[in-house]
């Protein structure tokens, strides 16, 4: 079947207006259908019959889109979406647009998945407020000495005194229904005292094999207000991550970012936390958002990477699950000579190549343009769909037009988006899944075939 296709310009000033209206597909690559998708029950005769969609037969894409459709129809359930990439997930503003764009369109079921307390400076969920007391120490997947038990918020955040207590509180005043601490055990460690809206609820011994990681399900009365882990003792406490979930219909929306990071950061994740992180949460869509770092390394090995993530996919997609790898946004870096200009408010020209030695210029990195290339060709697998973030900037130097633009939508780092630019880039995302979704489901058609038939996904669950 021939889609719909709008021109970039049209769309962007679509999802500019409004994120929630349906666009036009960007660039992307779709999973191939397999014999699944032969052989569904006959449509009832007064409804036309089912289009075909490149999703047909994809259990995990078809597995999200019914359960997205079940929340609409009034039938309950609760869709999970994971997000893992670098500074441009962990700056928070892309996510948070996201989520709210989802949320408002299928209802909140909680703030989901995170990172606990507060692991880095610029660490930010607008949709939380996260307080710490006492001495804490935060150890970084991208580059600190290994403790054993990093699970895929890519943190730990470790306990250095007695009464050192951090908390979390959702600032819609929707509070939560179930919570959950991942904790992650170590010889010598030290017990943890859980309170719920001020009273204890659970003391939790962390003492044991290192590494070895435990999620605790906390069930509350309802709409409780404040999650609350405070070490009871002076020995540490390891905590990788924390959730606040509602028991109700809607979509939660778990992220993690790592400023940095690349793909294969993820090798230093334990993978037995990660493997128990993800049963617990039991995500419907996985979306990764990792290349910028890989792109701006001009001794990468491309063949090695290649492996690497296929290896990170494996990992993640313990199906059926969706996953949408998210290519890198344009960027350009520095050439050497500018370093030596004096006046620092000069403005540089800008070139898609590397310049000559000896010429101040921006210019595109050209191990960028072919990790994103190595992503969109792995999509023809079928095994995930790729979504080309770059394809919303104007073509050559796109980044530094954007920077030079009245009203600026990426960074004079020339790397990052402004607040603006990651709000209009996930404005456009979703509307481009929703148009995925749209075009799956076929209001007024018969049904697809359903794959998700008793299976609800309910947050108490988790």
């Amino acid at each position: 079947m021939r889609r719909r296709f709008l021109s970039l310009s049209l769309m962007l000033a679509a999802v500019a207006a409004c994120s929630a209206a349906p666009a036009g597909r960007t660039a992307s690559s779709t999973p191939k259908a397999t014999p699944a998708a032969v052989g569904r029950v006959a449509p009832p005769s007064a409804l036309p019959a089912r289009v075909f969609s490149p999703y047909d037969g994809n259990p995990g894409f078809e597995r999200l889109f019914q359960r997205l459709a079940a929340i609409e129809a009034g039938h309950g359930g609760t869709v999970d979406i994971l997000q893992l990439g670098d500074s441009h997930t962990a700056g928070g503003v892309f996510t948070t647009r996201l989520r709210d764009a989802l949320q408002e369109r299928f209802g909140s079921a909680g703030p989901g998945y995170m990172p606990a307390g507060k692991p880095y400076i610029g660490s930010r969920r607008p949709d939380v407020a996260v307080t710490q007391e006492g001495k804490w120490q935060y150890f970084n997947s991208l580059s600190d000495t290994p403790p054993p038990g990093w699970g895929m918020t890519g943190f730990v955040a470790r306990s250095r005194a007695r009464g050192a207590a951090i908390s979390v509180t959702p600032k819609d005043g929707l509070g939560f229904d179930i919570a959950g601490v991942t904790i992650v055990r170590q010889p010598g460690g030290g017990d943890l005292l859980v309170l719920i809206d001020d009273r204890v609820v659970k003391q939790i011994a962390t003492q044991g094999p290192a590494g070895q990681a435990d999620w605790i399900t906390l069930p509350t009365a309802g709409q409780a207000q404040q999650l609350k882990l405070v070490a009871a003792d002076g020995r540490p406490v390891d905590i990788a991550g924390w959730s606040l979930d509602r028991a109700k219909p809607g979509v939660v929306f778990d992220s993690a970012g790592v400023v940095g990071a690349r793909l294969t950061t993820m090798d230093r994740w334990n993978p037995e936390t990660v493997a128990l992180e993800l049963a617990k949460r039991k995500p419907d869509l996985v979306i990764l958002a990792y290349g910028t770092n890989e792109g701006f390394d001009r001794d990468l090995d491309m063949t090695a990477y290649q492996d690497r993530f296929k290896a990170a996919l494996r990992r993640l997609n313990a199906g059926p699950v969706a996953v949408i790898v998210l290519g890198p946004l344009d960027g350009q870096a520095e050439s050497a000579a500018c370093k030596k200009v004096a006046n620092k408010d000069a403005v540089f020209p800008c070139q898609d190549t590397p310049p000559p030695l000896g010429k101040c210029a921006w210019y595109t990195p050209p191990m960028l343009g072919r990790v994103r290339s190595l992503q969109a060709q792995g999509a023809k697998s079928g095994d995930y769909v790729f979504w080309d973030w770059s394809q919303l900037m104007p073509g050559a130097c796109g980044m530094d037009r954007w920077v030079r633009q009245a009203v600026p939508l990426a960074r004079a780092d020339h790397v990052h988006l402004t607040p603006e630019g990651y709000t209009l880039t996930a404005n456009a995302f979703f509307a481009w899944l929703m148009d995925q979704y749209q075009g799956y489901i076929q209001p007024g058609a018969a049904p697809p075939r359903s794959v998700v038939a008793g299976d609800t996904g309910v947050a108490a669950g988790r």
